[in-house]
């Protein structure tokens, strides 16, 4: 395929995905399309896993090692606020992280494959998961719970992520961990409510949250080590109906991003007891309950290093960045820790702009000469593996 009907395809692709967005288990239409490319392509895949997830493999006629590329589909409850031809037509979702390229390169690293004859001369097989759910669904852990990959042997698995703040053509990949676990909370504080205008009679749950989210805001200032990294956040608080009525309850909730586990418990820990002094203090009832999120992300050092040497082959020297840990959580964790796994940042900033779309913002989008660099830069990643034993 010549090099402008190929960008053609594969922009055509990712607008599809991206004005036809579904939110984590409902990527129905979504997986509708994949499974049409890939029966265009004569690609054998699993499907349904996790709900709406797919399996594709690739079998090449020579033996050799099994590796693994993982896309996510999923997109975000956000109101797109972009006038372009491919705006979501879905109310309140939007493709703000990047998903719709990822379908999309990893849809174009099968279709470079077969059509290059990879199953005649490649080795190995190559798996491509279609993921669910990865925006808080724990979609990825659903696809193992499967049991259907309890026994292969992956000698690794490869995720691209799209990054706005690195400039086009540029990648970026944390030598170590990369990216926070998570966990979220929630804090209920009750009372008897009263009337407004009588204070002394009542119990003041809004107030007492109030102060209760001060303190939460202490803890990692004052009780985390500062050489450590960890963050609480406040995400929501619900309370009261009426200017003169103080509610009996106040229920706030947040999330906890840390990197190790010595971290998390002196978090725990300091959250029940300044949710038990502020029982004492405002004579409530304080219940707080905290649900684990998505694990820490670690690259596999010795596949950071393949990748970097790879990416600097095809992009250039200076195009690789190191980058640092984030507070983000990302649910490829639990493919990492089942195999040796890298996720790798692609940038995909427009270069004439000089306010970068954020993720998770409804102005998110990128420059979609990405989408080539990708695909370039994951069938060199993929096809390595066919000089190993």
């Amino acid at each position: 395929m010549e090099a402008l009907s190929w960008h053609k395809w594969l922009v055509d692709l990712r607008r599809y995905f991206h004005s036809h967005p579904e939110l984590g288990f409902q990527e129905h239409k979504t997986s509708q399309k994949i499974r049409e490319i890939l029966e265009e392509l004569e690609v054998k895949y699993h499907y349904p896993i996790a709900e709406t997830g797919i399996v594709a493999f690739l079998e090449a006629e020579n033996p050799g090692v099994t590796r693994a590329f993982r896309a996510d589909m999923d997109a975000l409850p956000i109101q797109e606020q972009n006038n372009v031809s491919y705006k979501s037509c879905h109310k309140g979702i939007m493709h703000a992280c990047g998903h719709d390229g990822h379908i999309t390169i990893a849809l174009g690293i099968i279709k470079n494959l077969v059509e290059n004859s990879w199953q005649k001369k490649g080795k190995g097989r190559i798996l491509f998961f279609f993921q669910p759910a990865e925006e808080g669904g724990g979609g990825a852990a659903k696809m193992l719970d499967s049991g259907l990959w309890d026994n292969e042997n992956l000698k690794a698995i490869y995720a691209f992520h799209m990054n706005p703040g690195l400039e086009l053509g540029s990648v970026g990949i944390a030598s170590g961990i990369s990216n926070a676990a998570s966990e979220m909370f929630e804090i209920k504080v009750i009372g008897s409510g009263g009337h407004g205008a009588h204070p002394h009679a009542a119990t003041d749950t809004i107030l007492a949250a109030s102060n209760l989210i001060v303190q939460l805001n202490h803890i990692v200032s004052r009780s985390v080590n500062a050489l450590d990294s960890a963050v609480i956040s406040v995400g929501s608080i619900h309370a009261g109906q009426a200017p003169n009525i103080l509610p009996s309850e106040t229920v706030i909730t947040g999330t906890i991003r840390s990197f190790r586990k010595k971290v998390k418990d002196v978090i725990h820990t300091r959250m029940y007891e300044i949710c038990q002094g502020t029982e004492a203090a405002y004579n409530c009832k304080v219940e707080l309950s905290i649900s684990e999120g998505y694990p820490v992300l670690e690259n596999d050092k010795n596949l950071v290093k393949l990748v970097k040497k790879i990416a600097r082959r095809l992009l250039g020297r200076n195009a690789v960045r190191e980058e640092s840990p984030r507070m983000g959580s990302e649910d490829f964790a639990y493919f990492a820790r089942k195999w040796p796994g890298v996720l790798i940042y692609l940038g995909c900033a427009f270069p004439d702009e000089s306010t970068k779309r954020l993720l998770h913002s409804p102005y998110f989008d990128f420059d979609e000469r990405v989408l080539d660099i990708g695909v370039k830069l994951g069938t060199e990643i993929l096809l390595f593996h066919d000089s190993e034993n």
